[in-house]
């Protein structure tokens, strides 16, 4: 499995606990805007889309699988 569907599956279990938060997208730093300089081309980023529209960006380079979800879930625990 890679880092993009696993953090998709993170997602669903969020969504389950949390509805209002709807999904989870995993991106490098290039693909979120690639003409920003707030994001590095290689790093690794989890959006968190909340259903009004906020987003939630942790940067979770170089992170086991395990360590991912970890981050998304004590990130997202009191939003």
């Amino acid at each position: 499995m890679d880092k993009a569907e696993f953090v998709q599956k993170c997602g669903e279990l969020l969504h389950i606990s949390k509805p209002h938060m709807v999904r989870c997208d995993y991106f490098l730093g290039k693909d979120i805007s690639p003409k920003s300089t707030d994001y590095f081309d290689n790093d690794e980023y989890v959006i968190v889309t909340c259903e009004n529209g906020c987003r939630y960006i942790l940067i979770v380079t170089g992170n086991s699988l395990s360590s991912i979800a970890a981050e998304i879930f004590s990130q997202m625990t009191y939003k």
